[in-house]
């Protein structure tokens, strides 16, 4: 059968949308720093090829042979998330990737809530009566929570809490007894509060946002609200000069709001929504459980990042730095999406409707 093509069409849509909205939200700030007003565009289109490319490994490649690979990742991701401590390269105050080939760097933290989505679907898949005991879970849950702390010390305090989020929708998706369930929850909760303690940036920009918005949350604010309904028109927005900071990555969905007004974020919501909708019928359509809680995870982990950056955007979250999928300035986050919808769109040919 098939790939699922009203999925296929949303996502071309996001992703053309994307080159056109990092442009507008990114020429100014281009040619601030002495390059072409394009320099952005070109760099994303860059990047998106790179992801390209992992949207077609997660369409080509079998995913019933990943459950092979799944111990042979885990090494590698450990190895690559202490190499990452050890040697990589600081940004924004945390060793976020690791540098392979001279400039290029490798952010292995966020393909962590990829491989918990695959080692939950077969644990609960293959190992049903472990799944069903407290041990064997505890256990399981153990060594997701070994990953994200490896993600947290970095400190990437975003990625972390994401990879909990996706961890927490995984044992609820896979039918997790609440006394297994529950302490988890609370786990997840101490490890974020013990993040925000240990690590003065987090404890900073939590303390901030509580006892008033911070500068980019306000311009923020200030770029969704002065768009109105229609916005002020395709790249007469006023936040890109240089007023909020990273506008075309963190806060993009701002950036939409101001130029294309509460009638452009709308078509946003539906496109995604659809996405959303459309990867809960694909998982509802097939027959096996493995395939079902890889597709429902995936689709919760990238549902997750959209709320988060748009929480960001109306300020109900603090800054996190996450970027909006399949439309900010392009990274490794981008990679790990577009290998999610790729897996996504294997399974789809597997449903049962046409």
């Amino acid at each position: 059968m098939k790939p699922d093509r009203v999925l296929g069409i949303c996502l071309l849509v996001l992703i053309i949308l994307g080159l056109v909205f990092v442009y507008s939200s990114s020429y100014y700030r281009a040619m601030k720093r002495g390059e072409t007003s394009t320099f952005y565009l070109f760099a994303h289109a860059k990047r998106l090829g790179i992801a390209l490319i992992f949207f077609i490994i997660g369409y080509m490649l079998p995913y019933d042979r990943i459950r092979k690979l799944i111990l042979p990742v885990f090494l590698l991701l450990v190895i690559a998330l202490f190499a990452t401590l050890i040697a990589g390269r600081m940004q924004f105050g945390a060793r976020r990737s690791v540098t392979i080939i001279s400039t290029f760097g490798l952010q292995v933290s966020e393909f962590i809530r990829i491989w918990i989505i695959f080692f939950l679907a077969n644990f609960f898949d293959a190992h049903p009566q472990t799944a069903n005991s407290a041990k064997g879970t505890l256990t399981t849950i153990a060594i997701c929570l070994f990953l994200i702390a490896l993600v947290a010390v970095q400190p990437s305090i975003s990625m972390a809490v994401i990879s909990l989020a996706v961890l927490i929708s995984m044992l609820i998706l896979g039918s997790t007894k609440m006394k297994v369930l529950f302490p988890t929850v609370i786990v997840s909760v101490a490890i974020i509060v013990l993040l925000i303690v240990l690590f003065p940036h987090a404890r900073h920009r939590i303390t901030s946002f509580i006892s008033n918005p911070t500068y980019q949350v306000k311009q923020s604010l200030i770029a969704i609200g002065s768009g109105g309904l229609f916005g002020k028109g395709p790249g007469a927005g006023l936040q890109k000069f240089m007023f909020l900071p990273r506008i075309h990555n963190d806060f993009i969905f701002a950036h939409i709001a101001e130029e294309f007004g509460f009638i452009g974020t709308l078509v946003l919501f539906v496109l995604y929504g659809a996405i959303f909708l459309r990867s809960l019928s694909i998982a509802a359509a097939v027959n096996d459980d493995y395939s079902k809680l890889i597709v429902m995870g995936l689709n919760a982990s990238i549902f997750i990042i959209f709320l988060i950056h748009v929480g960001v955007s109306i300020g109900l979250l603090p800054p996190t730095g996450v970027p909006l999928p399949f439309i900010s300035f392009g990274g490794w986050s981008m990679a790990a999406n577009l290998f999610a919808i790729g897996i996504i769109l294997q399974i789809s040919r597997k449903r049962e409707y046409a």
